[in-house]
């Protein structure tokens, strides 16, 4: 066992993988955001009873949609509301006990006043505590995330944890990197909530992983198609990094033992796939009445979905500045220390360096997908939630930039890292664009997500707030719970900058 293994587990102790999930974990826990979404509701529905239709939800929401004489359904594919069914279904009956020991919680209510200058969350709040289904929703979202996002984002840096120890040799340099990753790339942002973007960049993580972790083998591509169909089942901006992936898997093959080793290794790609599509297929099927188109075609007409078909076209020289400059949701203004991955190349021979083919994988996947979001013309509404559609990308200019952080300057490393760390705080906290998130922490002091929103909601729901308050306390006590968590701990070992 080597120092960095001795000085990261003690006799009975839990070792580093297993602090690190914990530490992320807690810190994404308190970081939740209270937000019902559209796939809040399917996932309610699949947990409480098998189906697919969203009907008792419709108009709380504008990406709910009624197809007449077929219910109404999510203007998404369903994927990553059919995984959360199923913590939720685990959830489902604590939720149902305490509706039935306070049956005022599930009661019509009055309006309220949500105190934010955007009106559409006082009138979908408003429309939930008329039809008494605001407690019930804000539970669900709660045991999602508590159940779901936190314990698969935290696995998903332990996951980079282990992978990184293994090409560097080094545990501090693994956990200080993964770390990184889980509280400095906009997977932390996005954590606070249910949303496909996140799972489709945690299913991207997967199939890259099983990829090049160790040697390629025939069912390691075969998961790693899976994942991809996963994510496919998430949300179509996972049809370009199919077919990356599917074309990488293809060429490796076919360098390795030629153009028929090449197609057996797309088929079993393919095949591993085809599992999951089955299931977006059969979704469409059952609930728009054909397999072969997706929610947008029959949504209603938006001034969005009519551009190009059903939303797609060309790309927008608009989107392709905004989805990585916009500072409302532009990948690099949230994560700036990513476009230190296009030095990757620089480093491709130094420890934790990625080798050419693993460089055109990462590279060709995240063009494939910035291409294909600036296609959407929905992207253009992400400023109101935060970047999103680049998400998937994260993971894998990470690992990209993994030999920058380590053997750049010193300098540099501080002026990517910091900075990225900085912004990722603050727009975790606040939940606005950059500028605003990064002014209100910086005037107001920290936040965090659901107290903020119980501050704005403070009249309907914990009259104590309603003059304002701090969360201070969760975070000290979150603090003192990390340095229990990691007391005598953290592993000896080179550092970063330090060539």
């Amino acid at each position: 066992m080597s120092a960095d293994s001795r000085a990261g587990r003690r006799p009975g102790g839990l070792g580093l993988p297993g602090r690190l999930f914990l530490t992320v974990a807690l810190v994404y826990a308190i970081h939740f955001a209270p937000n019902v979404v559209r796939e809040t509701y399917l996932a309610i529905a699949v947990g409480e009873s098998g189906s697919v239709r969203v009907d008792r939800y419709l108009g709380l929401h504008p990406d709910l949609f009624e197809i007449p004489g077929r219910g109404a359904y999510i203007n998404n594919n369903p994927g990553v509301s059919l995984l959360a069914a199923v913590p939720y279904a685990v959830a489902s009956p604590a939720i149902g006990l305490v509706l039935r020991l306070k049956p005022e919680l599930a009661a019509p209510k009055p309006p309220a006043t949500y105190d934010d200058p955007r009106p559409n969350r006082t009138r979908f709040m408003n429309e939930m505590r008329a039809r008494g289904l605001d407690v019930k929703l804000g539970l669900a979202a709660a045991a999602i995330h508590l159940l779901f996002n936190v314990p698969v984002g935290a696995l998903a840096a332990v996951m980079i944890f282990l992978f990184l120890r293994g090409r560097l040799g080094s545990e501090r340099q693994a956990l200080w990197l993964a770390l990184l990753f889980a509280v400095g790339t906009p997977v932390f942002f996005r954590s606070a909530f249910l949303n496909q973007n996140l799972a489709l960049a945690y299913c991207t993580l997967a199939a890259y992983l099983a990829l090049v972790w160790k040697e390629t083998g025939p069912g390691r591509i075969g998961w790693a198609g899976f994942a991809l169909g996963v994510g496919l089942v998430c949300d179509y901006s996972a049809a370009p990094l199919l077919l990356v992936f599917g074309l990488w898997v293809v060429i490796r093959g076919w360098q390795a033992g030629g153009l028929p080793s090449g197609l057996r290794d797309g088929l079993r790609f393919t095949l591993g796939a085809a599992g999951p599509i089955a299931v977006l297929l059969l979704y469409q099927q059952v609930a728009f009445g054909s397999p072969w188109f997706p929610a947008q075609r029959y949504m209603p007409d938006t001034d969005l979905s009519v551009a190009g078909w059903n939303g797609l076209s060309l790309p927008s020289a608009d989107l392709l500045w905004r989805n990585l400059f916009d500072l409302r949701y532009g990948l690099l203004a949230f994560c700036p220390m990513l476009v230190g991955a296009l030095a990757a190349p620089r480093y491709r021979k130094r420890t934790g360096g990625l080798p050419w083919p693993e460089l055109g994988l990462v590279y060709g996947a995240a063009l494939g997908l910035y291409l294909f979001c600036s296609s959407i013309s929905f992207a253009a509404l992400q400023w109101n939630t935060g970047v999103r559609y680049l998400v998937p990308a994260a993971p894998l200019l990470f690992l990209a930039l993994v030999p920058v952080l380590l053997h750049a300057p010193r300098l540099i490393v501080w002026l990517l890292v910091v900075p990225t760390l900085t912004i990722s705080w603050a727009v975790s906290m606040a939940r606005e664009d950059v500028f605003t998130s990064l002014l209100r922490v910086f005037t107001l002091g920290p936040e965090l997500p659901w107290h903020t929103v119980l501050v704005k909601t403070a009249a309907a729901y914990l009259p104590a707030l309603a003059g304002g308050g701090s969360p201070i306390m969760v975070l000290l006590l979150s603090a003192s719970v990390l340095w229990l968590i990691w007391r005598g701990a953290v592993p000896r070992g080179p550092a970063a900058g330090t060539e």
